[in-house]
């Protein structure tokens, strides 16, 4: 079967198998100095408190790497018309009926591991410009709300300017060369 959508996952780059190796042995390294410090902060006190600042401390550093690691965007644009394809099941030419979203539809979800959350479906009347990291949106109008579906810093991120329930919107994210040509080819198909 022929697709016609474009994919791109953006999650913390980087990574090989020789960091996360050097990470989980820091992890335990820390993990055994600062329990031993908390308890023999425990015996100098005589109070549990130490303890439970450890325990705190613990799940505050998990929330983190969690963050960190495991959660990251995927950006899906629905670029072209679904076409007939041969399926020998029937022994014919034929379109399959799945195809989700119109052409021009571009699709925001937050990922952790393998599964996304949809934070927002665009359509292509509702595009207004790709803005690149650092240029200033503000001749498209004013911008009602923000968001962040990116990796990496406001300033470092590509623009998506969007008309959604009558307000200017912007989003920042991180686009690969290909999706952000997707992007700009559906914006420009009516001119």
């Amino acid at each position: 079967m022929v697709i016609f959508m474009y994919q791109q996952s953006v999650d913390k780059s980087g990574n090989s198998s020789k960091a996360d190796v050097v990470l989980l042995v820091l992890l335990i390294v820390s993990f055994f100095l600062v329990g031993s410090i908390a308890l023999y902060l425990e015996k100098v006190f005589s109070s549990p408190a130490p303890r439970y600042i450890f325990i705190a401390a613990v799940l505050i550093a998990i929330y983190l790497i969690y963050r960190a690691r495991l959660i990251g965007f995927r950006y899906t644009i629905f670029y072209k018309e679904p076409e007939a394809v041969y399926d020998p099941r029937f022994d014919d030419m034929i379109i399959h009926e799945d195809y989700p979203y119109p052409v021009g539809t571009v699709i925001f979800e937050r990922i952790v591991s393998a599964k996304g959350t949809i934070l927002l479906t665009l359509t292509a009347q509702e595009l207004v410009a790709a803005v690149d990291p650092g240029a200033d949106a503000s001749a498209y109008g004013e911008v009602r709300d923000t968001y962040n579906f990116s990796r990496t810093k406001p300033e470092k991120s590509y623009s998506l300017i969007y008309r959604k329930d009558g307000k200017l919107c912007r989003l920042y994210f991180s686009p690969g060369k290909e999706l952000l040509g997707f992007i700009e080819s559906i914006m420009n198909k009516d001119e």
